[in-house]
């Protein structure tokens, strides 16, 4: 059973090319709830590897990733 299982999920359209990226609104340090900020895609690379939200308590950070769809 997943942990987040029935947590609210957030996804961005990321262009017809890539689809939509879905990630779960936590931080991935302390697990609080999150503020979703940019998130950056390249069709080659898929997802950069830098913060993408904003935890109140562990500042910038990076929502739990789920995939593309």
């Amino acid at each position: 059973m997943n942990e987040y299982e029935n947590t609210r999920r957030v996804t961005f359209d990321c262009g017809d090319n890539i689809g939509m990226a879905q990630f779960v609104p936590v931080c991935e340090k302390c697990g609080k709830f999150v503020k979703a900020t940019t998130i950056k895609v390249n069709e080659s690379i898929g997802l950069f590897d830098e913060p993408n939200a904003v935890c109140k308590k562990c500042g910038p950070t990076k929502m739990l990733f789920e995939g593309f769809f």
